[in-house]
């Protein structure tokens, strides 16, 4: 069957700016880049209105389902760091580190060494957690490994192929392309899988002991920073990585400010 006039998987996202940043992405995504880049910061104050707009109705929720024995610890222990690394961690450390583990492969395009490399650095800052971030960091460490896996088979097979049989038909197939043909067709579960890796890692920030109840409610409490986590990554894929970078420093440094006002 001819492919011939089928738009590539990431080909531009049709209609306004609302259509290109509408949060229906989270049920349907896809890899398509905005049409008209020019519209970013339309685009990105958009997301912004509605990423805190949705984390503050949202929090609700999590406060409530918190009661099932979450204590949020990360308050306290940032607000003991000077003001100025306060700063940092919130508006530069955290967004950088985030948005290069969990967002920068979120594109059409599969590139083993920049999955690889967001799976070994998430691994190095995720190993020493508890609870599920344990599960987080043994999923990235399964992506280095298959990572390396897939690059190693492809290796090989250009290896073994003779120079001379180079015109004789077309290239064997390998597992690093049919992984990459399903990566380019099925975007939603890259992006699934990074939202839920992205809400569990948060589960750091709470003292809890872990029973049937705080297990089922989890997905509740992290529910604000699954939220955001759907804004940056739309903001990733229509825009670019660096605009999900922007976007998460914005979104960080204004619950930040308020946060230091209030207290």
């Amino acid at each position: 069957m001819s492919n011939e006039g089928t738009p590539p998987a990431d080909a531009g996202a049709p209609g306004g700016v609302w259509s290109t940043i509408s949060p229906r992405f989270g049920a349907h995504p896809d890899w398509r880049a905005a049409t008209n880049r020019r519209h970013w910061p339309g685009g990105l104050a958009l997301l912004f209105v509605i990423g805190l707009g949705g984390s503050l109705a949202l929090l609700v929720v999590s406060l409530l389902a918190a009661r099932t024995g979450y204590v949020n610890t990360l308050e306290t222990e940032l607000l003991e760091r000077p003001l100025v690394e306060q700063l940092l961690l919130v508006a530069l450390i955290a967004p950088v580190i985030e948005e290069f583990v969990f967002r920068l492969p979120l594109a059409a395009r599969l590139r083993l060494g920049v999955l690889a490399a967001t799976g070994a650095f998430g691994l190095l800052n995720f190993a020493g957690g508890d609870g599920p971030v344990i599960v987080v960091a043994s999923v990235f460490a399964l992506i280095v490994l298959l990572s390396g896996a897939l690059w190693i088979q492809s290796l090989v097979a250009g290896v073994a192929r003779p120079e001379a049989a180079v015109d004789a038909g077309p290239e064997p197939p390998t597992w690093r392309g049919s992984v990459a043909r399903w990566w380019e067709a099925h975007p939603r579960w890259p992006v699934w899988c990074s939202l839920a890796a992205f809400g569990v890692v948060h589960l750091a920030n709470y003292d809890v002991s872990w029973t049937f109840a705080t297990v089922v409610v989890a997905p509740l409490v992290v529910s604000p920073q699954i939220w955001l986590g759907l804004m940056f990554t739309i903001a990733r894929v229509r825009y670019g990585w660096w605009a999900g970078l922007v976007l998460h420093a914005f979104h960080n440094l204004a619950v930040w400010s308020v946060t230091i006002a209030a207290g």
